[in-house]
């Protein structure tokens, strides 16, 4: 059960949803039972050319960076419009990555 009450229904609370996606846990084959412990940031991408050049641009500086990067989702997008164009695109991403083993 995931984020959710006891009956298993998901917390529509904005406040919750924050707290409730800091950690997920997966089943990976070579650990057999034990999953991976991912942590969740955020992260804002930019580009004046699309929402996929913005993606692009978070997730490839955050790897410069930080290590073992697995997956993202979109959470939200906007962009700015000047003299009826739109000139620029924002998207906010959940990125989340593999811990390392603790020593």
């Amino acid at each position: 059960m995931r984020c959710g009450d006891e009956d298993g229904r998901r917390h529509r609370s904005r406040w919750r949803n924050r707290f409730c996606h800091k950690t997920e846990y997966a089943k990976d084959a070579d650990h057999g039972s034990e999953g991976h412990i991912y942590r969740v940031i955020e992260l804002v991408g930019s580009s004046e050319k699309s929402i996929d050049e913005a993606v692009k641009a978070a997730v490839e500086r955050a790897h410069k960076t930080i290590r073992n990067l697995r997956w993202f989702e979109i959470a939200r997008t906007s962009g700015h419009i000047e003299d009826g164009k739109v000139r620029h695109f924002q998207v906010t991403l959940k990125v989340g990555f593999t811990m390392e083993d603790a020593r």
